[in-house]
């Protein structure tokens, strides 16, 4: 609604400034291409953006208060604003356009569409004493190179309806053109920032679980593919004994050999690919030589059923880029011999 209310006003401020120009003006300045002016300060008719910078956070302080005299004084009153600061260039070729037209303008346009007149003044005014103007306190923010004449400078401080903007347009002359310089900050606080983007933490993987199979599921196994891998059979780390809590897992394939008095098996270690090649290799047939005297001497299998060997790191179902891909490596398979 605010936004339409600017647009309405914007024609009745072009109509107010009433600038005719029979040709073409030469621009004394190029012009920033597909530049737009702001949703809150109009172009001028003729008028075109020489310069236009955004800076995402700023702290800036803006006049409210004429010339206090002397060569470089503090002022009276300002505005002090922190949030998103940008500041634009206006500018009109040729002098035709009268300064004090354009300040009155403004004013109008303001006031009429609900903004706070915080300051303003032309000339005199702005009280320019003793060589120093209003309008060369910062130099490139009210005005680049303003003029010296008392005449060529007017200055409008005003605060949005919503309160959330403060808006400062100094108007001068340079170069034969009427300027406008138009500084406007939409008051926010700063939110915490992290400049340093932290290296992102890597998601944890998926804990494998090793549930130990019935006695159907390795039978089945060994039926459809020759072959099975036995769960939750678990060494302890870089040695070849058996874990207790692998029991479970071991008495499957003991009831598995009792129920199938002419099943054969290789009884297969594998380890992951950390380490030597020859180390993993020797490890893993320790592993599977531990196997089989655990089914022999605990589960009674005979032992003429059973035939350790070891395939080291070469034969992986996974990666041994992760600890979890190492974890699903590191195992033990049945396969079926056939005589």
């Amino acid at each position: 609604m605010f936004r339409s209310k600017i647009a309405v006003v914007m024609a009745s401020l072009l109509a107010a400034l009433c600038i005719t120009v029979a040709a073409q003006p030469v621009m004394a300045q190029r012009a920033i291409e597909g530049a737009a002016p702001h949703p809150m300060v109009p172009l001028p008719a003729e008028g075109y953006i020489t310069r236009d910078e955004f800076t995402d956070f700023a702290e800036i302080e803006f006049l409210a208060s004429p010339h206090p005299g002397g060569r470089d004084p503090d002022f009276e009153e300002t505005v002090q604003v922190e949030g998103a600061w940008r500041q634009m260039e206006y500018t009109v070729d040729g002098l035709e356009l009268s300064l004090l037209r354009m300040y009155r303008g403004y004013l109008q346009h303001f006031e009429s569409s609900g903004f706070e007149v915080i300051f303003n003044g032309i000339g005199e005014e702005l009280s320019i004493r003793d060589g120093y103007t209003f309008m060369t306190y910062e130099r490139d923010f009210l005005a680049r190179t303003p003029s010296t004449s008392s005449e060529s400078n007017a200055y409008i401080l005003v605060r949005s309806p919503d309160e959330q903007t403060i808006i400062a347009v100094s108007f001068f002359s340079r170069q034969n053109a009427r300027r406008m310089m138009v500084n406007a900050v939409e008051i926010e606080e700063m939110a915490p920032l992290d400049l340093f983007s932290p290296e992102p933490e890597p998601e944890p993987e998926p804990e494998v679980v090793m549930v130990p199979q019935e006695v159907e599921e390795l039978e089945s196994g060994l039926v459809q593919d020759g072959r099975v891998i036995v769960n939750a059979i678990l060494f302890e780390f870089d040695r070849a004994e058996i874990l207790p809590e692998s029991a479970q897992a071991l008495e499957t394939v003991t009831d598995l050999l009792r129920g199938r008095p002419e099943l054969k098996l290789l009884v297969v270690g594998h380890t992951d690919g950390v380490g030597s090649f020859d180390y993993n290799l020797r490890l893993s047939v320790e592993r599977a030589q531990a196997v089989v005297g655990w089914l022999g001497n605990r589960g009674g299998i005979d032992a003429s059923r059973l035939r350790a060997a070891g395939a080291g790191p070469m034969s992986p179902i996974t990666t041994n880029r992760t600890e979890n891909g190492r974890a699903q490596n590191r195992r033990v398979e049945l396969v079926e011999i056939i005589d």
